[in-house]
Order: structure tokens, then sequence, then C-alpha cells
């Protein structure tokens, strides 16, 4: 039923364009404003796949919007950070309130990631003064990549044994573990800014490898950090002109409902099975971006 629910709202989003919305839709407010049924379809498809997979919506958009959609690279990568930063800060809101954050930890990712991110998202406009359009294949072949790592990193998570840390204390950061962490900080946050993605799916992954901490709390940390991380990767592309806010909101439309649907259709779906599907689109993906 899930995968049949999925593939509609996939042929819906491709077939939005055709049905006569003009005369039954209000044309919007403000300057430019309108509502694009295909764009609040799309959110909805992978808000309602985020729901029902816990994934990061990076990995996920940014294929429906250049594959399915035909939004230009650079166009999906900064609009999908503008969104992605809005949609987590909710969640880091209610993770922040219930005390799920390491704050130690955030600090130190975020050390290397935030200005990891600015150097990543910065570098696509050194490279347009440079190259002109020809940055779009930049950005393909690394979004490319990317989500080579991405699918690698949700078939680990996905087939890790149970965690077995409980503890709800602040982590211990040695001097070493520090400067691991900000370094770690420091290739997300780049990885970030260029493509989007991996705040979610791989940064977690490597979290749940490495750092002691009850799930909960690294759900908590991941999400919060994600938040600071997307929010300066995407005003760095919004100031150089790569977010389009009708995409954004249009985006952000469709996708509330969608997340809502999904996490309340959680308990029937084969969780596993999914990734496991999931990560090996992505990992196709991933081939073809390579491949231009």
């Amino acid at each position: 039923m899930v995968v049949v629910v999925a593939l509609v709202l996939l042929a819906a989003v491709k077939l939005g364009p055709a049905i006569p919305w003009e005369g039954a839709l209000p044309e919007g407010v403000g300057t430019g404003a309108r509502f694009a049924p295909n764009i609040a379809l799309a959110g909805l498809l992978v808000g309602f796949m985020v729901g029902l997979t816990g994934m990061g919506s990076g990995a996920l958009m940014a294929p429906v919007l250049i594959f399915v959609l035909h939004v230009k690279p650079s166009l999906a990568v900064g609009s999908d950070l503008v969104y992605a930063a809005i949609t987590k800060m909710f969640g880091a809101f209610q993770h922040y309130k219930h005390g799920t954050v390491d704050l130690g930890l955030t600090r130190w990712l975020a050390t290397g990631s935030v200005p990891g991110a600015l150097l990543g998202a910065q570098s696509i406009g050194w490279l347009r003064a440079a190259y002109g359009e020809a940055v779009e294949v930049y950005i393909l072949k690394s979004l490319g990549l990317a989500f080579l790592l991405v699918s690698a990193s949700i078939l680990l998570k996905t087939f890790l044994p149970g965690r077995k840390h409980t503890g709800t204390a602040p982590i211990q950061m040695s001097a070493r573990r520090k400067s691991a962490t900000v370094l770690l900080g420091l290739l997300v946050g780049l990885l970030v800014g260029v493509t989007s993605v991996g705040s979610g799916s791989l940064l977690m992954t490597v979290l749940i490898l490495f750092y002691p901490l009850a799930t909960t709390r690294l759900v908590g940390t991941d999400i919060f950090h994600a938040v600071l991380l997307t929010g300066a990767a995407g005003a760095t592309h919004f100031l150089a002109g790569n977010v389009d806010l009708v995409l954004v909101s249009n985006l952000l439309l469709g996708s509330v409902p969608g997340i809502v649907v999904g996490s309340r259709l959680v308990s029937l779906a084969p969780e596993r099975l999914l990734r496991a599907v999931l990560a090996v689109v992505l990992f196709l993906t991933g081939l073809k971006m390579w491949a231009g």
C-alpha cells in the first residue's frame, strides 16, 4: 500500500501542470507569489517519504527537483537548503525543549560545519564567475558523489545492530574528540554547502558509529545542528541568488501534511525494505549524476 501511495504521488507531480488549476485557486499574494500544484505535490511526496522512513529530506528532495521538476542544480541546492532549515526548526525546538540535544557536541560540530558550509556555498559563486554556467556540471557531479556516500550510509545505518547506549549525560569531549568533531563538521559542511545533502543521513550514521549517546539524544543533536548548518548554507545561497522562494513556499505547502501522513503510517511500512530500496535508488541516481 505504501509503495502504491508513493507512486500515485509521483505521478501526480508529473501530471500536476496538465490540470486546469487557473481560476479555481487564488493566484497568490505579494509580488510573483503563486500556487504551483506540481511543486506542492513534490513536497507532499518527499514529506510523505521522510515521515515514513525518518530519512533526511535533502537526499530525497534534490533528485525530485532536478529530474522530475527540471530545476537547475544550483537553484535546487539553494532552495533545498532553505526548505530544510525551515522544516528542521520545528523538530529542533521540540528536541531542545525536551532536553534531547547535546549542546557541547553541537557546538564542536558547528565550529567546523558552519565555516565549511559557507565555504562550500561560496565556492559555487567563485566557480560561476570563472566558468559561467559550466558550474552546473560541477554541482551535478558533486551531488552524484554525495548520493553515493548517502546510499552507503543508509544501508549501514539500516542494518547496524541495535544501540546499547542509554546515557543522557552530555558526551565527554576530550581534546582528541573535539579535534575530530570539528574536522567531521568541516567535511560535512563543505558537502552540504555544495550539494545540500549530508546533514541528516550521512552525519547521523557517523554519530551512531563513534559517539556513545542514546539514540534520542543523537537524533536531537543531529536535527538541532542541521538547522545551524543548513541555515548558514541556505543564507549564503540566498545572497548569491540561488534560492527561489516561490519554489520553497510551494514545497512547504505539500511537505508539512506529507510528513504528518507519513509519520502516522510508519507502523504499516516495512521500514528496512523501504530504506534499502531508497538506498539503491540514490546509488543509481548518484551514478547518473556523476556520469553527467
